[in-house]
């Protein structure tokens, strides 16, 4: 029993390292959680060259509402997608002021911030 409780807990072990590096982790059906890695620095390349030759009108945020990597965005904040051949489809993005913020669509969480 106890060999199969080992072998339960290292297979589990090495599920969840694997998820994690591939940026996402599982999360039961419906929820809401699912964690979104940073963009890699190829990805940010992409992003800030995308952004640069595509006019973006800035976000006007609700009154005492800061944008930082971390903060839940208010429902009310139209989250844009990125282009689809970038590939990059786990991700959302806002702009404000002369930044890029990158947001999961999950649970609406700053994930990145480009300047």
């Amino acid at each position: 029993m106890k060999k199969l409780l080992l072998a339960s807990a290292i297979a589990l072990a090495s599920a969840t390292s694997a998820f994690a590096q591939a940026g996402t982790l599982p999360t039961a059906p419906g929820a809401n959680s699912a964690v979104v890695a940073p963009p890699t620095a190829q990805q940010q390349t992409m992003i800030r060259d995308y952004w640069r030759r595509t006019p973006h009108a800035a976000v006007q945020m609700p009154n005492g509402v800061n944008v930082s990597t971390g903060d839940t965005l208010p429902d009310s904040v139209e989250l844009r997608p990125l282009p689809n051949d970038m590939g990059m489809t786990e991700y959302r993005y806002i702009v404000v002021g002369q930044n890029l913020y990158l947001v999961n669509p999950a649970n609406r969480r700053v994930v990145h911030v480009i300047q």
